[in-house]
């Protein structure tokens, strides 16, 4: 047994890669408008590694995911 989705009215299928923030429910893809940086773990409260890319929400600035400095060029 498979499982479709259904179509979309204009027959285009919905984004397969979306970031959501869970704070305030913005959602983009994760080209799109979300604040990035890199990580200074010697900040408060700050996570990761030097170099580390930390992605935060750019309308509440809650940080949605932190991902190694190698993976900062996609985000850009």
């Amino acid at each position: 047994m498979s499982v479709h989705a259904p179509a979309t009215p204009e027959g285009d299928p919905p984004p397969k890669a979306t970031l959501f923030c869970p704070d305030c429910g913005h959602e983009s893809p994760p080209t799109g408008d979300w604040t990035v940086r890199r990580a200074d773990p010697r900040a408060d409260g700050e996570r990761g590694r030097t170099g580390d890319a930390v992605v935060a929400c750019p309308d509440c600035g809650t940080e949605i995911a932190t991902r190694g400095g190698s993976e900062l060029a996609p985000f850009a």
